[in-house]
């Protein structure tokens, strides 16, 4: 046994924390000093997970980005003309109709990114462009393959382009939806988000009344390019993108959300498909009918395994106890005191500063489990902090992922679209039940499965109650094709919002696919570091193989400790697979950062 500075013995003992005990002494004081700090704060404008919707947030800035490259300059047209624009990269906007319906109507601009393959697109050996979507709705694929091409390159293979897009309502696509002018006047909108639904009697129908105000600003602001952003219509952008280079089958791999595009183009354009990786699977019928109610079936699994592998690890895991029972006991008591007293936060130079509360400690711990071997070992640190009465830790680990918006800085590629992820997804759905008493009733029947729900309705359940515009070109299923050629399925056994069931489901409805389980837990195949499985996508893309049926591939990752590798360090696959394979599990979810799928 480890000798243990502290590691509760029994349920009473961590119940008679002090932490816990001096709550209501405490509450009075907080609450006062959580008013003042809330008012003062601007470092805490954007504090919600409303978070893992409302950090989603993309201002647009169309002048030149930290490369000097200005994005203006490049002339839409109806063949793709690239220009150079950032190192060892071309970009492109893509002319296309606004509406399939009426091609010689109004256009669309497509804005493009490509890493060229290291052979001419004339040889035997180039193997044509792979599309991306990192998932959203909303997720630009113009910074996803900027940021992470060359590691995608090299794993799949450097005869390939890799490709990435903005879709439609998105980052540097034109028309834009943006139902705010600018970062500012978001970050206003952001301030007054309520806390989560059931913190308080009224925040749910605070919420609610929010949508409405937000759903009739996008009537008045956005309305034209909102009606033509649905997937349907971004899968036959991918088509024309895909004719744009000369061919007329797609390759492409796409994250989350981009498994509804994906998946929608594989219904829509069945013969038209060359290789089509879906991975972190959606159900797409819970999808199209505005439900989310199937997302968080595996999502506590991922706390389940905090707490079993902190007890392995022993004083390594700073919450540390002598069971698995008592780990969750530690966190659900650390919880229930942020919630009865948040912390006033005020670093040591006064630059930052902000109220560490129930709503920012929740979401932030939901944020952790879509990668758990980068961030949720990290945010055990700042739980054991918080229990100790210090926010400082929680606050930093937030200011991480945001900052208020500045006068000076620079402008970047757009991240992902709060603004467009809102009119897609509400778009693609406009049958979904979204009164109050139906968000009340799903929060009850997701609570019985998760204890994120509320979480989880906060970001999904309550926007679309105020959206009104329909958007044009919806399909809605069904997702049982037999396509021209088989697609490749990968689900992970512990994903926190598409359970491996999505993967399992669609593997079903679509003849001949194959169906790719990662031994994991967090957001899509890279959460985890899985050389055996990203040889598999490698022989895919390359080769059109097909993993065997019931191929379940592990991983090397461990939450506290050292990394499980192969004897020889390489898990039997070429060395530059299982290196991009490592770079891309280190650095896939940072570049999906805000995403909600």
């Amino acid at each position: 046994m480890p000798d243990l500075k502290y590691a509760p013995e029994s349920d009473s003992e961590i119940l008679a924390s002090p932490r816990v005990n001096n709550q209501k002494r405490q509450r009075f004081v907080s609450y006062l000093l959580y008013g003042l700090v809330l008012i003062l704060s601007f470092s805490h404008l954007i504090n919600t997970v409303g978070d893992v919707s409302n950090k989603y947030t993309f201002f647009r800035q169309s002048v030149q980005t930290r490369a000097g490259f200005d994005w203006e300059k490049v002339v839409p047209r109806p063949e793709l003309e690239w220009y150079s624009c950032f190192p060892n990269r071309q970009c492109a906007r893509l002319e296309v109709p606004l509406d399939y319906n009426d091609p010689s109507g109004e256009k669309a601009a497509i804005a493009m990114i490509r890493i060229k393959a290291n052979v001419s697109p004339n040889s035997r050996k180039y193997r044509g462009p792979i599309l991306f979507n990192p998932g959203g709705p909303g997720g630009p694929g113009v910074a996803f393959v900027n940021s992470l091409g060359e590691s995608f390159q090299k794993l799949i293979g450097e005869e390939f382009d890799i490709v990435g897009f903005d879709p439609r309502g998105v980052g540097l696509t034109t028309p834009p939806v943006a139902i705010f002018s600018d970062q500012y006047e978001r970050a206003y909108w952001n301030s007054g988000a309520p806390p989560l639904i059931n913190s308080t009697s009224d925040s749910l129908l605070d919420a609610y009344t929010r949508s409405q105000l937000l759903g009739e600003l996008s009537i008045k602001r956005t309305m034209h390019a909102a009606e033509h952003v649905s997937t349907a219509t971004v899968a036959r952008d991918m088509l024309s993108i895909t004719q744009a280079h000369g061919r007329d089958k797609l390759m492409y791999w796409g994250f989350s959300y981009g498994t509804v595009l994906g998946a929608t183009y594989a219904a829509l354009f069945p013969d038209n498909i060359e290789r089509l990786v879906i991975d972190g699977v959606v159900d797409f019928d819970d999808y199209y009918s505005g439900g989310w109610s199937k997302n968080l079936y595996d999502t506590d699994k991922i706390l389940q395994l905090l707490y079993d592998e902190c007890v392995t690890a022993g004083m390594s895991c700073p919450l540390y106890a002598n069971s698995s029972s008592l780990v969750q006991r530690r966190v659900e008591n650390i919880l229930m005191s942020i919630k009865a007293s948040p912390l006033p936060v005020v670093d040591g130079s006064g630059a930052g500063y902000g109220v560490v509360d129930y709503t920012m400690v929740k979401n932030d711990l939901f944020r952790a489990l879509y990668k758990p071997f980068a961030e949720l070992n990290k945010y055990a640190h700042v739980l054991a902090a918080i229990e100790r009465g210090e926010g400082r830790p929680a606050l930093a680990y937030r200011q991480r992922f945001e900052s208020p918006p500045s006068c000076n800085s620079l402008p970047t590629l757009p991240t992902a679209s709060q603004d467009a992820g809102v009119a897609i997804r509400c778009g693609d759905a406009p049958g979904g039940k979204h009164d109050l008493p139906h968000i009340a009733h799903r929060f009850y029947q997701l609570s019985q499965i998760s204890q994120f729900a509320d979480v989880w309705v906060q970001a999904t359940g309550v926007d679309c109650a105020g959206w009104n515009i329909e958007v044009k070109n919806r399909y809605e299923g069904p997702f049982n094709s037999t396509t021209n050629f088989p697609l490749l399925i990968i689900g992970n056994t512990a994903d926190p919002v598409t359970p491996l069931i999505g993967a399992q489901k669609a593997a079903q409805g679509f003849s001949g696919s194959a169906l790719l389980t990662v031994d994991t837990p967090g957001h899509c195949s890279l959460a985890g570091t899985s050389p055996s499985a990203m040889g598999h996508i490698r022989r895919y893309f390359r080769d059109g193989i097909l993993p065997p049926p019931g191929t379940v591939c592990e991983i090397e990752d461990r939450l506290f400790g050292t990394p499980k590798l192969g004897p020889d360090g390489t898990a039997k696959e070429d060395k530059s697979v299982v290196d991009s394979a490592r770079l891309l599990s280190r650095h896939f979810q940072a570049m999906r950062e805000g995403y909600l799928l």
